[in-house]
């Protein structure tokens, strides 16, 4: 589970960068969504780079609290 983890994280920190890189910046990536409602193509990359992100910190986060009581 441990190298899981480290595998998700890795993969979503790059993943988001990929995205903001490709839409040059999350400012007007936001602005684009809230205001006319469209997404530019890094969106997808964004949001599969966050929730890779949150659940590869899970991950981590429950191997050590495992590895912590044993």
């Amino acid at each position: 589970m441990l190298v899981i983890g480290i595998l998700l994280v890795l993969a979503g920190a790059g993943s988001t960068i990929f995205g903001i890189v490709q839409n040059n910046d999350l400012e007007r990536q936001m602005e684009s969504i809230f205001e006319s409602g469209t997404a530019n193509p890094g969106t997808v990359w964004i949001v599969v780079g966050a929730v890779a992100l949150v659940v590869g910190i899970i991950l981590l986060v429950v191997n050590f609290k495992k590895t912590k009581k044993d």
